[in-house]
């Protein structure tokens, strides 16, 4: 008979990846044995298959899907609901800005998105309702879905959450203010006597992270969206290697000029 845990994205469930959790506990346990689990332990971890049959038999309420940092992170937005039962301005456009796999958390008071990108940190909660994680932790899932059922790539939803929530930690994961843009250097043409400017050349892992930066920077000084679009492309081409297909380029664009402030 199907269940609620059919709800799950078919990736999640592929991975080696599970564990369960009772009500009333936050403890991760070992589905396949009656002890606790670990996090950081990948032989504490079961397949969907025997998470599922524990919470199918009974054993336990729930089960979890653990972040071991290889591409996955974890939103957790608790009280995401105002007093008329609606979702929240804020957790409303973290789920749209994400698009993403979003579920009900077990409360029904908050939402779970699981989706793909990167973090410059392990996790955090930043004691006010939001936490954020690619590593070491795990949620418990309940496959009560919202809006968006698979998996899909969110950098920039992942930025407009750190941004708005989380802009008092670095990128670099210690204290203080997150360096936010993409800075450019100037420097004088010697032939024409003409200022030029110019960006560091970005590889592989920051690529996404420095067009949001460099994006939110033009949204946030008035440039029209068109702008902002040709800006991106322009140094996408330029400054990426290598360069992130077009279709990506257009989702950082519409997410942050959506989004910021």
């Amino acid at each position: 008979m199907p269940t609620l845990m059919d709800n799950i994205p078919h990736e999640l469930r592929e991975l080696q990846r599970w564990v369960c959790a009772n009500a009333d506990s936050k403890r991760p346990m070992r589905c396949f044995e009656g002890k606790a689990a670990s996090v950081s332990k990948p032989n504490t971890w079961g397949d969907y298959d025997e998470a599922a049959d524990a919470v199918r038999q009974g054993i336990y309420e729930y089960a979890g899907f653990v972040f071991d940092g290889d591409g996955y992170v974890g939103i957790d937005i608790d009280c995401a609901f105002d007093g008329d039962g609606m979702p929240t301005d804020e957790a409303l456009a973290a789920v749209m800005a994400c698009a993403s796999y979003t579920e009900l958390s077990k409360s029904g008071k908050g939402f779970h998105i699981i989706c793909k990108g990167e973090l410059p940190f392990k996790g955090r909660n930043n004691r006010n309702g939001w936490e954020i994680y690619r590593e070491g932790r795990y949620f418990v899932l309940t496959g009560r879905t919202v809006m968006f059922s698979e998996i899909a790539e969110a950098q920039a939803g992942i930025e407009l959450v750190l941004d708005e929530h989380f802009s008092d930690v670095e990128r670099s994961g210690g204290e203080g203010r997150r360096n936010k843009i993409w800075k450019p250097s100037w420097a004088v043409d010697e032939a024409t006597g003409r200022m030029s400017v110019s960006y560091e050349e970005v590889s592989q892992g920051s690529r996404h992270l420095a067009l949001v930066s460099l994006c939110g920077h033009l949204h946030s000084c008035g440039a029209h969206k068109s702008a902002v679009y040709s800006s991106a492309l322009a140094a996408n081409d330029q400054y990426m290697r290598p360069p992130i297909p077009e279709a990506e380029v257009r989702q950082v664009v519409d997410s942050v000029t959506r989004y910021r402030r």
